[in-house]
């Protein structure tokens, strides 16, 4: 059973302090009798207690503490030692579950006694469905990247989820935790390609202050959760140094693939494909985050003027602006290939053009490399495609070699085709093919 422990000395006790809340909707089934519990309205009233229980490899839990839930809805639990990947749930006065969290970590914030956990709502909720899913399809518990979980997962997602009769709810939860496997899956192997020998265990450490950080302003409220999802964002990144913003976003553009096809794979139609946009929504606004950020890094390190960087900045401002009011996915889509557009397929008025300098004179090159990364970004489209007709619904791994080969055969058609063509512009040529290769291979498999 991989779920760390540590024992507190001196006879102290672990604390984990927090708030059950309210949304809109409300689940009145248990995780215990297969139904999702979603949370929301009069869900503070009517849980009126709360148990912090652990994961066992068959999916089921093991209650380790129970508390009392405040008239305003807080509590405070208190455990005999430490623990990771644990389940704090919201119980009512017949037993059932109406609401519950994912909490990584017991470990404090730095000067705390206690830790604060997420505040119980419908998106908490069905993290915590998911990753209970997730043991259950047999992902160890203590080999689950639950902060990555956290990340992938929003509130729209659940109220898609909540919106839906029991059968399907359960079906769009086992999607969801097929699509978290494929993903960090994924991720893993695509690190690897890029020569970065990383564990799930070593990226979930290194997000767990970050973690820390994010459970207390939600807790808190007052900021947004946007707000509080940037500084999160942020933190977690800072936190991996050892991983550079290209390698992050080159990992997180083949995740967002594999993610995408398991959801799409088991939701393609039907009652699931409000859960399936949704989806395809969040994985499209993760996956801007850490393009923004390698466009960004390379920019700067290429020397890029600041008018450059600037021009790089407001394509991004407008993608993740147009992806946070997209009500669909194929809005999300439109979204993507207008930023793809602005960063290295619209000649002197993209971002690529301005960093290389283009003009009249040189301009057939330019066209020349575009056209090599679109003919690349076609096969690649073609390749996942067969993918997804082929083993959209195969196990994590094979979903994760297949997508992570399809990308290596992309850059380096990319690399082989495009530098040969920018010899002309000298050394913002390197440069130049890493823009085309991130606009070309970004959000594919629309």
């Amino acid at each position: 059973m991989c779920w760390l422990l540590a024992a507190c000395g001196g006879g102290d006790k672990v604390k984990v302090q927090g708030h059950v809340t309210n949304g809109s909707g409300q689940q009145s089934q248990g995780l215990t009798d297969g139904a999702p519990a979603l949370a929301g309205d009069g869900t503070a009233s009517a849980a009126t207690t709360v148990r912090i229980s652990r994961v066992v490899t068959s999916g089921d839990l093991t209650t380790l503490a129970e508390a009392d839930v405040a008239a305003d809805g807080s509590y405070t639990l208190e455990l005999d030692d430490a623990g990771q990947r644990l389940i704090i749930e919201a119980v009512n006065k017949n037993g059932a579950t109406v609401g519950s969290a994912l909490l990584d970590s017991t470990e404090p914030r730095s000067g705390q006694d206690a830790r604060t956990a997420p505040p119980i709502t419908s998106e908490s909720s069905l993290e915590a469905e998911v990753f209970v899913q997730m043991v259950r399809d047999g992902e160890v518990p203590g080999g689950v990247d639950t902060v990555d979980l956290r990340a992938r997962l929003n509130a729209e997602q659940a109220v898609a989820v909540r919106g839906q009769l029991k059968e399907t709810a359960t079906e769009s939860v086992e999607a969801l935790a097929a699509a978290v496997r494929a993903a960090q899956a994924t991720r893993i192997k695509a690190y690897a390609r890029s020569g970065v020998v990383v564990t799930q265990e070593q990226l979930f450490s290194a997000s767990l202050d970050a973690s820390a950080q994010l459970d207390a302003a939600l807790d808190a409220g007052g900021a947004s959760a946007a707000s509080a999802y940037d500084t999160f964002f942020a933190a977690v990144r800072a936190a991996t140094p050892d991983v550079s913003d290209t390698q992050d976003q080159q990992a997180e553009r083949e995740a967002s693939v594999s993610y995408r096809m398991a959801v799409e794979a088991r939701l393609s139609g039907g009652a699931g494909m409000a859960v399936a946009d949704a989806s395809v929504r969040a994985a499209a606004s993760l996956e801007a985050r850490a393009t923004e950020a390698a466009v960004k890094a390379l920019l700067q390190g290429a020397g890029a003027a600041d008018t450059v960087v600037a021009q790089a900045n407001t394509a991004a401002t407008s993608l993740r602006a147009s992806l946070s009011g997209a009500t669909s996915a194929s809005a999300a889509a439109s979204a993507w290939t207008s930023y793809n557009a602005q960063l290295a397929t619209s000649g002197n008025a993209s971002v690529m053009g301005a960093q290389l300098g283009l003009t009249s004179s040189n301009q057939l090159a330019f066209d020349s490399a575009v056209h090599a990364g679109a003919q690349a970004g076609a096969a690649l489209e073609s390749t996942l495609g067969s993918v997804l007709e082929q083993s959209g619904k195969a196990s994590a791994t094979v979903l994760a070699d297949a997508v992570v080969s399809a990308f290596t055969t992309y850059d380096a058609t990319v690399r082989g085709g495009a530098t040969a063509t920018l010899t002309a512009f000298g050394a913002k040529a390197t440069p130049g093919v890493e823009l085309l290769i991130i606009a070309e291979g970004s959000f594919r498999l629309r």
